[in-house]
């Protein structure tokens, strides 16, 4: 392999989450590691309970709702340096009219730069805290929903009628 596909493997690797041998070959497996499968069980005669399950869940929704938050908080910043950007960058320009009702924008070279470069990252910002405003806002609708379902969990049953014993239970 060249200098040049290696370091293409290991950027790749380190964008995808992937592990990449130090060697850059193929890493092999052991031949008892391919064939068996770890599977989790619990113990004979515990079963897991419904609210470790949503406890579960719960962390698992918290986690979400606190990484859709930072996303959401990092999009606003990328809108906010964004719109200085493209304010500094405008600042270097100059409207010449014509003739025509438009007039025509004279920038110097960095306004040339800074304000379609401001304008682009205020742009993809405001997508961005957009999509992450609403996905942080079903992301904590999940996770209010499960802490109610824990709280219900903990009122009890509702009362039935228990045909095996034919009394009502709760």
């Amino acid at each position: 392999m060249s200098e040049v596909s290696l370091a293409a493997i290991a950027v790749s690797a380190v964008l995808f989450g992937a592990a990449v041998p130090a060697s850059g070959q193929e890493a092999s497996t052991p031949p008892e590691a391919e064939g068996s499968q770890s599977v989790v069980t619990t113990t004979p005669g515990q079963t897991p309970s419904r609210e470790a399950w949503l406890q579960a869940d719960l962390e698992e929704a918290e986690g979400r709702s606190r990484r859709t938050r930072n996303a959401l908080i990092g999009t606003s910043v990328t809108f906010g340096v964004g719109v200085i950007i493209a304010g500094i960058g405008g600042s270097q320009c100059q409207e010449i009219r014509t003739g025509s009702q438009y007039g025509d924008l004279m920038c110097n070279t960095a306004g040339n730069v800074m304000l379609p470069l401001g304008i682009t990252m205020a742009v993809l910002g405001g997508i961005g805290m957009l999509t992450a405003g609403i996905m942080l806002g079903k992301s904590n609708q999940r996770r209010r929903q499960i802490e109610r379902d824990i709280r219900r969990s903990g009122y009890g049953g509702r009362l039935r009628w228990d045909v095996p014993s034919g009394a009502l239970v709760f």
